[in-house]
C-alpha cells in the first residue's frame, strides 16, 4: 500500500509540474517531526490554485506546484494557523537574545516540569507573562525569542518567566489542563500587576500577546 501511494504521489506531482504553473520553495520552522511537514503539506494541499506540495522535515523546506494564483501571505497564513512560519527569501528570523540582550532585563526560567505558585513570580508594577514550553517544541522556539524580544522593548512594562513543562505528564503540565484547558504548546498567561490573569494565549501567536499588552 505504501509503494501504491508513494507511486500516485509521484504521478500528481509530474502531472502538477507539466503545467502552465509556478514553483514556490521556502525553508519552514517550528516542525518536530515529519508528521508535522506531513500536516503541513496536507493543510498547504487544500488551497485553491495548488497543484502540489512536497514538505521534507529533514530539510525544514517545502516546495509547492501553484497556478500562480497563491501568494506567499496566503501561505504564511496557513503555516501560522498550524503554530509554524513560513520564510521566503529576504524573510528574517527572530532570533533569541544575546545573553548580553538579557543583561537587566526581568526574565526568569523555571525547570523541572513541577507545579509551581504563579503568585510567587509576579513582577511588582509589570505585567507578568509566563511562557509554557518544552525542548521538543517546534513552535516554541519560534513563540519564545518573540517573547524575548517584546521584554527587550517593553523593559520597564513585562516580565517573562519562562516554565519548562518537561512533558505531558509532569505535574506543570496536569496543573495547566486541570485549571487553564491547556491545548497544546507553546501556551502563554499574563498577569496584571495585581496578579489578575488578563489573557490566555495559545500557540504561536505574538499578536495575541501585544493586543492583551496594548489593552493595559
Amino acid at each position: 500500500m505504501k509503494v501504491i501511494i508513494t507511486a500516485l504521489t509521484l504521478l500528481i506531482w509530474a502531472q502538477a509540474d507539466a503545467q502552465d504553473s509556478k514553483q514556490m520553495t521556502f525553508k519552514v520552522e517550528g516542525w518536530s517531526c515529519q508528521g508535522c511537514a506531513n500536516s503541513t503539506a496536507t493543510a498547504l494541499q487544500k488551497i485553491k490554485g495548488v497543484n502540489g506540495v512536497k514538505a521534507v522535515f529533514d530539510k525544514s523546506s517545502a516546495t509547492m506546484v501553484t497556478d500562480g494564483t497563491v501568494s506567499e501571505e496566503k501561505i504564511k497564513a496557513i503555516l501560522a494557523g498550524l503554530n509554524f512560519q513560513a520564510f521566503f527569501e529576504g524573510d528574517e528570523k527572530i532570533a533569541p537574545l544575546t545573553k548580553e540582550e538579557t543583561s537587566g532585563l526581568d526574565i526568569r526560567v523555571v525547570k523541572g516540569g513541577d507545579k509551581i505558585k504563579f503568585e510567587d513570580y509576579l513582577a511588582t508594577g509589570k505585567l507578568t507573562i509566563f511562557d509554557f514550553y518544552a525542548d521538543w517544541c517546534g513552535p516554541c522556539k519560534l513563540f519564545t525569542p518573540k517573547l524575548e524580544r517584546l521584554i527587550f522593548e517593553h523593559p520597564d512594562l513585562l516580565s517573562l518567566v519562562q516554565v519548562d513543562v518537561v512533558d505531558w505528564k509532569s505535574q506543570m503540565a496536569k496543573h495547566l489542563t486541570n485549571k487553564y484547558q491547556l491545548p497544546a504548546l507553546p501556551f502563554a498567561l499574563i498577569f496584571d500587576d495585581q496578579g489578575k490573569l488578563i489573557s490566555r494565549i495559545e500557540g504561536n501567536n505574538i499578536e495575541a500577546v501585544k493586543s492583551a499588552i496594548a489593552s493595559k
